[in-house]
């Protein structure tokens, strides 16, 4: 067995570091491999040659070591695109919304042009005027409907403010809350809106008989010359609703031997269900 040397320590007489001294012949061996490697590397420039070889061994690892950032980045911006698409799809909706009902009201300016200064006077079709609210419940009474509605605290909701669907008028605000709505369905049999048809420009007041019944005219004279197909609009009598909104179309006209009055059936262009979102119109 080899016999190794031992540096002691000068404090006492036990060895407390014990370190194999290096052999000169290693010491030289060492020496004389770097000065090999540095002329190599000056002479053929070996250094670069091993360092690329290095890196393309070494690449597979880096590119796997970077699959779980790029994963995550990945889903990241899937979800984030995502609910940014959906935030973009809800202002669209409500935005298309708004120019439905703009349009709408114009189908009825357009449909007499006799009478376009006055309605255009009392019809404000800047959307600006329009509040976006959400459903939050729809009774199931089919005569007396409740309808509510979520609201914002920014939002300034009036009293009596016409509510109203993509398709034309849907009720007005009877009851208003810090953070909801409630509102009177034009179906709901309590409800009475003053009207004018399309063709004939007659007034009458529309009265509802349920959720998915057909609204009545109330009180209709059998000299009237209601047309059966023409549609019907409010009147903007009373001051509640707007002039001009779509409100249904005349789909029988019935003349009872044993009645007073005509029995002139409307079908509503709007229903609260299978909807989301409506139309509160500020009514300044």
């Amino acid at each position: 067995m080899m016999k190794r040397e031992h540096k002691v320590s000068n404090i006492s007489s036990e060895a407390i570091f014990a370190i194999p001294a290096m052999k000169p012949t290693r010491v030289i061996l060492a020496l004389c491999f770097c000065l090999v490697l540095m002329l190599t590397d000056i002479r053929y420039n070996s250094s670069s040659f091993i360092r690329i070889h290095v890196i393309d061994l070494l690449k597979p690892l880096s590119l796997i070591s970077e699959i779980p950032n790029s994963v995550y980045s990945a889903v990241e911006n899937y979800f984030f695109s995502r609910s940014y698409l959906e935030e973009k799809l809800k202002d669209l909706e409500k935005e298309n919304l708004k120019l439905k009902a703009s349009n709408k009201i114009t189908s009825k300016l357009s449909a007499d042009i006799t009478r376009l200064n006055s309605l255009w006077s009392s019809v404000n079709l800047d959307p600006n005027r329009y509040l976006i609210a959400k459903k939050n419940f729809l009774s199931s009474n089919e005569y007396q409907p409740t309808l509510i509605l979520n609201i914002d605290q920014q939002q300034k909701v009036k009293q009596n403010s016409a509510v109203l669907s993509d398709r034309g008028l849907i009720g007005r605000v009877t009851k208003i809350g810090t953070f909801s709505t409630e509102v009177l369905l034009m179906h709901d049999v309590r409800s009475s809106i003053p009207i004018v048809t399309e063709s004939s420009s007659l007034h009458a007041i529309l009265q509802g008989k349920g959720l998915y019944r057909h609204g009545e005219l109330a009180f209709i004279k059998k000299s009237a010359e209601f047309k059966e197909g023409e549609r019907v609009f409010t009147s903007g009598l009373g001051g509640v609703f707007p002039e001009g909104i779509p409100v249904g179309r005349i789909v029988s006209i019935s003349d009872l031997v044993d009645e007073e009055f005509l029995n002139i059936k409307i079908n509503f262009f709007s229903s609260p269900v299978n909807k989301d979102f409506f139309l509160l119109y500020r009514n300044e």
